[in-house]
């Protein structure tokens, strides 16, 4: 059996960074993928729209039934997982090469100073501070490509970026409401790793259509084109797609030796040997292969303080956009948003905070007809009326990492493979309740001062818990061993030759979409990698 240096256990923005960095460094690695390969025209970005789904969105959830058609998404069937007290859990797993970055929404904020060294004193603070990772941001922002915040407010750092783009028609007029609150609200342009000019051989954005139903113009960053392309044809990559890694074993020496993993297309199973292992399979898919590996697991922390984002949003219409001419305002999505600048406000209520994107325009369908009585053509005018003047204040604020949020493994189910199934158990408390009714009042109270009409909207609640897709924690970093299942450079304290890289080691999740820092993080731990395999030992 060839023995690699390096054995990549996952292909979306933290496996792509670590093959980037690893090939370049002369490594000879394989990845593992538990989906398929498939080509950009398989993207479903201009062939499914919401009218030719079969329930056009309307029962159950738009999200899940859009990406279920696109033939990316896991199948429940085959690999199962449950939920403890009947709750409901969204959990997200892209099958392809390129994972999740495929279709995310390609927002890249940065995590500030508060993020890393909170001033609460709530759990406990990161290994490391903002200063010892905004080099690796730089660096991030420059690979890939990521338009700029402008200007730095309050804790929040400013992204070295492109040109930001401009706000849309509703942008603007909702800023003017929202800087004129007195709450002390600053709208920056969102920084994107989408492409406001060329950049690295990539074509700028042209605005064709929602990003998060995947760009096959290569404008936003994906790791299937801009890493895991590049790695393979250094001849540094042996890439293995359809691997569903079941687990992790261990040699003579209390190093990770072999993975496990289960040929989806053959319905074999089939082992791997390396010098070195690398999870980038999610916080979530990474904890579940290490419980199911019996190993790294001596604080008996894997799996725990299982974080994501509180999501929810308030909607209106403008009437001075009523009934004007329909063009394409779908494009990439938000063009603004509002960094966390809560403490302004917030005094006891909660701890931690929350971001704001204020947004509106010409999306590709409108539900707004369900909300205006009527019938025939004066309902139907109504509907036009309307269609060009929805906005919404979107909300996406910090969970807080406990301990009893977790995955674990279901003591009965099991997936097509006879791979025990993962088992959550999620819940959100007092905190995240206080700060979703203080996200609602805000919104009503921009809405109101933009002038907003207000359609009926009764009993608003936040997503389901996990909508977020910003899963973090499970397998947290840390200096001291019983505390923490990593060290500060995502390497296990239980066994040297495993590294964790993707969002598993967050001590928090912050309030901002975690991708740059995971990327950041990656890149850092792969250098550090690359640094001790050259030295033969794995610690300094």
């Amino acid at each position: 059996m060839k023995i690699y240096d390096v054995c990549i256990i996952g292909s979306g923005a933290s496996g792509g960074m670590t093959a980037n960095v690893l090939t370049k460094a002369g490594l000879n690695c394989a990845m593992l993928e538990a989906g398929a390969m498939k080509s950009v025209a398989q993207f479903p970005t201009h062939r499914i729209r919401r009218w030719n789904l079969p329930n056009r969105g309307l029962r159950g959830d738009y999200f899940q039934e859009w990406l279920t058609e696109t033939g990316f998404l896991a199948d429940k069937a085959k690999e199962p997982y449950s939920v403890a007290n009947n709750e409901r859990f969204d959990w997200w797993r892209m099958r392809a090469v390129g994972g999740k970055s495929l279709f995310w929404a390609g927002v890249t904020p940065r995590f500030g100073p508060n993020e890393f060294q909170p001033k609460d004193d709530f759990d406990t603070k990161w290994p490391l501070t903002y200063d010892e990772i905004a080099p690796f941001y730089d660096r991030v922002e420059e690979l890939i490509g990521v338009s700029s915040t402008v200007e730095a407010v309050g804790g929040f750092p400013l992204n070295k970026g492109l040109a930001p783009f401009r706000p849309k028609p509703a942008e603007v007029l909702l800023t003017k409401a929202c800087e004129s609150l007195g709450r002390g609200l600053k709208v920056l342009p969102i920084p994107k790793a989408i492409l406001s000019q060329d950049h690295k051989g990539r074509p700028a954005c042209h605005y064709c259509g929602p990003c998060w139903q995947g760009c096959d113009s290569g404008s936003k960053f994906d790791s299937l084109r801009v890493f895991v392309t590049a790695a393979r044809n250094s001849g540094k990559l042996d890439l293995i797609p359809n691997a569903r890694v079941r687990n992790l074993e261990l040699g003579k020496e209390g190093t990770v030796q072999t993975v496990r993993y289960f040929d989806t297309e053959k319905r074999e199973w089939r082992e791997l040997q390396a010098k070195s292992f690398i999870l980038c399979a999610g916080a979530i898919e990474s904890s579940h292969i290490l419980l199911n590996s019996k190993i790294a697991n001596s604080s008996g922390l894997v799996g725990r303080y299982l974080s994501e984002h509180l999501y929810t949003a308030v909607g209106g219409h403008l009437p001075q956009l009523m009934n004007r001419k329909v063009t394409n305002e779908d494009g990439n999505g938000a063009h603004v948003f509002i960094p966390d600048l809560t403490e302004n406000w917030r005094g006891n209520k909660f701890i931690r905070g929350y971001q704001i994107f204020p947004t509106g325009g010409t999306n590709e369908f409108t539900l707004v007809g369900n909300n205006i009585p009527g019938y025939g053509k004066q309902w139907m005018d109504a509907v036009r009326a309307y269609y060009t003047a929805g906005v919404s204040v979107q909300f996406q604020g910090e969970v807080l990492p406990y301990k009893d949020n977790r995955i674990e493994l279901d003591p009965t189910l099991k997936d097509d493979a006879g791979i025990p199934a993962a088992r959550f158990n999620y819940a959100w408390h007092e905190n995240e309740r206080a700060m979703f009714k203080d996200m609602i009042e805000v919104g009503n109270e921009i809405l109101h001062k933009a002038g907003a009409e207000m359609l009926p909207n009764a009993n608003p609640k936040p997503d389901p818990y996990g909508h977020s897709i910003h899963y973090v924690g499970t397998t947290r970093m840390g200096n001291d061993p019983r505390t923490s299942v990593t060290n500060k450079w995502s390497q296990s304290h239980d066994v040297p030759n495993l590294f964790i890289n993707d969002g598993g080691p967050f001590v928090t999740a912050g309030n901002q979409n975690p991708t740059l820092t995971i990327l950041a993080f990656a890149m850092r731990s792969s250098e550090r990698i690359a640094k001790l395999m050259n030295s033969g030992k794995w610690k300094d």
